[in-house]
């Protein structure tokens, strides 16, 4: 299944994409939903961030190939990032007005991101799976100087926009072995196998429900590969998984 959240005109919505057919679903595709008979031509909505998260646990230091020199985390090791953060496909990264005046390093970070489909805690990594609902497209927007100089990473992970999701939830996929791909003004700048990872997602979920409930619809982005290149306004961003589709986003400065 690929799940979609959508507008047209006012009107909001969750919906079942085939082909290029949206089919409104009468709830959140975590939930007990039915498929309605309003349908329409994807070229006629504007796709939204595929879910509405109550909360975002990021993976840090999660890819062998982000490691350099720095020993990996014996433990999945996460951070909170803000519901407020996210964006959908095609809406704009815009950079604070305070990092444009610091001058900030700016980068994005390409990553494969889980959608949680059910109430998880103290999950086994046996059964973890069982509680995806599916993949989609994340992208890490982090403010490099104040992720390193900040006590905690409240702004330079979570500034608002920091968080873009998209532009579909993909259902059934082998998270072992997506290719993720992050391009800027159409440059490849990363690119890596999610066979790469630390730590997988059964492990992830293991980890984190070990401590904190996961509820349904909450969003966990799994860490990026590489070194991403620095980001500017005027530059556009796209993060590609195989199985999922294309992220795409403009980034703007702060009016």
């Amino acid at each position: 299944m690929r799940y979609v959240r959508f507008q047209v005109g006012t009107h909001v919505a969750y919906g079942v994409l085939g082909g290029d057919i949206v089919r409104e679903i009468t709830a959140p595709p975590y939930g007990p939903y039915k498929v309605t008979n309003q349908t329409h031509k994807l070229s006629a909505v504007k796709l939204l961030s595929p879910i509405v998260p109550g909360k975002i646990v990021a993976i840090g230091l999660n890819y062998k190939s982000h490691l350099g020199t720095r020993e990996a985390p014996k433990v999945p090791e996460g951070f909170y990032k803000t519901p407020t953060s996210v964006i959908g496909t095609e809406e704009a990264i815009r950079i604070p007005k305070t990092a444009l005046h610091e001058k900030v390093h700016m980068q994005p970070e390409a990553e494969m991101v889980f959608i949680i489909g059910k109430r998880a805690k103290n999950v086994k990594k046996a059964d973890a799976l069982s509680y995806v609902l599916g993949y989609t497209c994340g992208n890490d927007v982090s403010a490099r100087d104040w992720q390193q100089h900040d006590l905690q990473w409240w702004r330079a992970k979570s500034s608002d926009t920091f968080s873009p999701m998209g532009p579909l939830i993909a259902t059934d996929l082998d998270s072992t072995k997506m290719q993720l791909v992050c391009r800027i003004n159409g440059k490849v700048v990363q690119e890596q196998s999610t066979g790469d990872l630390v730590h997988g997602v059964a492990d992830i979920i293991e980890f984190i429900s070990s401590a904190i409930t996961l509820e349904p619809g909450d969003a966990i982005y799994t860490g990026t590969p590489g070194s991403p290149g620095d980001i500017h306004p005027g530059d556009v961003v796209e993060v590609e998984i195989s199985g999922v589709g294309v992220l795409r986003n403009k980034v703007e400065a702060e009016a």
